[in-house]
């Protein structure tokens, strides 16, 4: 009996890791932060073929898989307005690495990314982001795990955020989070409790004309709490259900506008895991989301949603990867509480030969503010679609090329939220 044990705990944990994947690639910050598109959590290549995958350097019980690219960019709208193009040409620098532990029980896993980026132009775009993160798991007992996470990250705010404003650099802001939890095994059931703290905190900044602009209205912190359940009904598919709420707490309790920004909320989830590792992984959930804010001015943010992160092996040289996510989101906007966001976005990468790989991705993001719709110069909802193609040839496991194109448009509700941009681009990379 305790082998049958053993076999579904093996299964279910793949299962649940399968799912895990989706919160690696859209983060808190990812989803906290629709707009912003940073090159630092970008790969040129979705996966590479086995032969061609890097090895790494064993150190003792870990591996540790360096890595990094030299990229040029060209932007043909890098304030992104609506009007008045500016072009530019944008060096970038994206070390990496990951250090994995290699063990039979236990799980210790440290990342840092890095992305560097010089205009030849208009240099006041320049900017540093970098990223550290730590993962890890213990195992308490045959059917029961801790977990924990740890990240800090510094980024800068895109110029396409409507919340930016127009300030003379990018504001940078540091992203902070910590996590905690815990899940026990019931031969084919598996329940879990979550906490997720994180903080959001600006750098105050000036506009073109040499105005101050103070950004302490948009520090805050959040706290989530999650439970959730997964039901094995067979070897590669399980179903689940989630419960999480949360608070938002601002540094101050009152902003600039007069409004008192707090809030509560809480996410229902529901939906099917799979692991047929040769085909499909990843999961689908159906989602109901709401937001109610401190001031009764303020409208609140709910909304159903779906969420995924699949990734689909037609066959071995096909690769197809599905991302959605679906949550309200803060915004010191005027009059606007807040806003629903949703994201749809997929990826195909082509073999053409072994080490000649293409791929094609797009995405669509649909964001709903909450206001009263009083103002129709008020922002009230923008529409975000990018398209993108590119070519990346391996000499070996550890050199690559990749050139492409992307495409990337935004319509608001008012054409002063508007914009187009066409980016080229080629990046050397190289791994161990």
């Amino acid at each position: 009996m305790a082998n049958v044990r053993g076999g579904n705990l093996s299964k279910i944990r793949r299962l649940i890791c399968s799912a895990a994947v989706v919160a690696i690639a859209l983060p808190g910050l990812a989803t906290a932060q629709q707009y912003f598109d940073p090159g630092l959590f970008s790969t040129s290549i979705e996966q590479k073929p086995e032969d061609y995958q890097p090895p790494g350097a064993r150190l003792g019980s870990f591996v540790l898989l360096p890595g990094a690219e030299l990229a040029w960019e060209h932007n043909d709208n890098v304030f992104y307005t609506p009007d008045d193009e500016r072009s530019d040409t944008v060096w970038h620098v994206r070390p990496w690495a990951n250090l994995n532990s290699d063990w039979n029980r236990h799980a210790l896993n440290v990342s840092a990314w890095g992305d560097f980026a010089r205009y030849d132009d208009f240099g006041e775009n320049d900017y540093e982001d970098w990223a550290l993160r730590a993962d890890g798991r213990v195992d308490v007992l045959q059917n029961s795990w801790f977990s924990a996470d740890v990240s800090t990250y510094h980024l800068h705010e895109d110029r396409r955020d409507p919340a930016a404003g127009a300030p003379a650099t990018p504001t940078e802001f540091d992203y902070d989070g910590y996590g905690l939890g815990y899940d026990h095994v019931f031969n084919r059931l598996k329940v879990g409790a979550y906490y997720n703290h994180n903080s959001f905190d600006y750098d105050n900044n000036v506009t073109g004309d040499g105005d101050f602009i103070d950004n302490a209205d948009r520090n805050r912190d959040q706290d989530r709490y999650s439970l959730r359940a997964d039901y094995q009904l067979g070897p590669e598919t399980a179903v689940f259900g989630s419960y999480g709420w949360n608070s938002v707490d601002y540094d101050l309790p009152v902003d600039f506008e007069g409004y008192a920004r707090g809030s509560d909320g809480s996410m229902l989830s529901a939906g099917v895991v799979w692991d047929m590792t040769d085909l499909l992984t990843g999961d689908l959930s159906a989602n109901w989301s709401e937001q109610e804010y401190d001031d009764p001015r303020l409208k609140d943010v709910d909304g159903f949603g779906l969420g995924a992160g699949l990734t689909w092996t037609p066959r071995q040289t096909t690769l197809v990867a599905i991302r959605m996510a679906a949550s309200p989101q803060d915004t010191t906007q005027p009059g606007t509480s807040g806003y629903m966001s949703r994201l749809y976005s997929a990826r195909l990468q082509q073999e053409i030969r072994r080490n000649l790989l293409f791929n094609l991705r797009g995405s669509f993001t649909d964001n709903d503010y909450a206001n009263p719709g009083e103002d129709a110069a008020e922002l009230s909802s923008t529409e975000v679609t990018r398209i993108g193609v590119g070519l990346s040839y391996l000499f070996n496991r550890n050199l690559y090329i990749t050139g492409g194109y992307s495409w990337e448009d935004q319509n608001g509700n008012t054409e002063r939220f508007d914009y187009e941009v066409n980016r080229f681009f080629v990046t050397l990379g190289v791994e161990l």
